[in-house]
């Protein structure tokens, strides 16, 4: 009992630690520093982060405004409790030009900025250029990803494109850079991002950037990835139904709050018999999903008349969630399937 007794408070203990760890989780700290080795082109930046304790990355934005609209790659701050001096070389810079910067940090718990700093590189500013545009477009979400859009147009320029995106107008991540091309008239662009929070509202924008880090930033714009899903497709009834034209109908429905998506195979013996590749329904609701026999489904039909089968739904939407029933298939009308 004495053991019982101690490994209860064990336990407990072990408990009351993991909670303790978990309320003391902080987003991290980020100081933006000096600028240092300036060139013509090049610039060294430098700030602190102080990771609180979470696995922490740390970047720094930069560019003509405080807008920024150009970032370096992530790089890994540690999970320490301590300040660290962090850094970062900026190359392709313009001569002559005043450039706004400041270090972030991230982790699983926020993102932090530090104050906006400048630093002005050496020569003689170049004579104003023509620069790309850029407009932010519409979003599409689905589940966890989204399908950002927009238009860049080059105005003649080699021009590069992203997305940067994140839970607040700060960002902090952002997609490959991909190639608009040098035309004279506005593309459609687009870009995915996955692996995003559910019911979270994400910002983004679309960054065009030109020769001679002639950059264009389009506007703001957000979107919210829905929740974890709650409805679920199901089967209904004891029966199927195929018409004289080889047209199957199985009764199913969307149970819960939010419409469903998905796909439907009807086999016997292992061997699929028809299928659907998509079909959707709106939130509690339901009715007949039709879709064409194959023809080894019409000539066991035609055999038959009737014969038990196996349908199978599959919900799109929420990773895993099947439904699967045995139903007798019925041939209602002889007209086209003779036999």
């Amino acid at each position: 009992m004495r053991r019982f007794a101690a490994l209860g408070i064990a336990m407990i203990a072990l408990l009351a630690l993991t909670a303790a760890l978990a309320l003391a989780a902080n987003a991290p700290s980020a100081t933006t520093g000096d600028a240092s080795a300036l060139t013509d082109t090049q610039a060294t930046v430098a700030g602190t982060v102080n990771p609180q304790g979470q696995s922490s990355s740390y970047a720094f934005q930069y560019g003509t405004t405080t807008a920024y609209g150009q970032q370096t790659a992530l790089t890994a701050a540690g999970s320490g409790t301590a300040d660290v001096a962090v850094r970062a070389d900026l190359a392709g810079l313009t001569p002559g030009t005043t450039y706004h910067f400041r270090v972030i940090a991230t982790n699983g718990v926020d993102t932090t900025v530090g104050a906006d700093r400048t630093f002005t590189t050496t020569g003689t500013a170049p004579p104003p250029a023509p620069t790309p545009t850029a407009t932010t477009g519409a979003a599409q979400v689905t589940g966890g990803s989204a399908l950002v859009s927009g238009s860049v147009n080059p105005n003649g320029l080699a021009t590069s494109y992203y997305f940067e995106f994140g839970t607040t107008a700060n960002y902090g991540q952002q997609t490959a850079p991909q190639s608009a091309g040098a035309g004279t008239g506005a593309v459609s662009v687009s870009a995915t991002l996955s692996g995003l929070a559910t019911a979270t509202t994400y910002h983004y924008r679309l960054v065009a950037v030109g020769p001679n880090s002639a950059v264009s930033i389009g506007g703001d714009q957000t979107f919210t990835t829905a929740g974890p899903a709650s409805s679920r497709l199901g089967i209904f009834g004891h029966t199927a139904f195929a018409d004289q034209h080889g047209v199957a109908g199985v009764f199913s429905a969307c149970i819960g709050s939010t419409g469903c998506k998905g796909s439907m195979t009807l086999s016997r013996s292992g061997q699929t018999l028809g299928s659907r590749g998509s079909f959707s329904l709106n939130a509690n609701d339901g009715g007949f999903v039709h879709f064409a026999l194959n023809s080894l489904g019409q000539r066991l039909l035609v055999h038959r008349g009737t014969m038990r089968v196996r349908v199978t739904v599959t919900n799109a939407l929420v990773r895993g969630q099947t439904a699967t029933a045995v139903l007798t298939l019925i041939r209602y009308s002889t007209n086209g399937l003779k036999g």
